[in-house]
């Protein structure tokens, strides 16, 4: 094998591992927001864990919604 050819597998391997590691963190349900987006209260555990990535709080995420409903046409 030529030095290009370790060069490219090499580039591959953490290549590939960087891809792993940002769809295990990516697709870890709760795991990308601990604290409330809009008021940084803590999300309840349960809250995240059910809703895979949520960024808001029940409260908060109850005027969101609110909101989008008076706001559609």
């Amino acid at each position: 094998m030529s030095r290009i050819d370790d060069a490219q597998r090499i580039e591959q391997q953490l290549l590939d591992a960087a891809l792993s590691n940002h769809k295990a963190k990516t697709f870890n349900p709760g795991a990308a927001f601990i604290h409330c987006q809009e008021c940084g209260v803590e999300i309840p555990k349960q809250r995240r864990m059910a809703i895979k990535n949520c960024n808001t709080c029940v409260d908060c995420q109850e005027l969101i919604e609110s909101n989008q409903k008076h706001y559609r046409a």
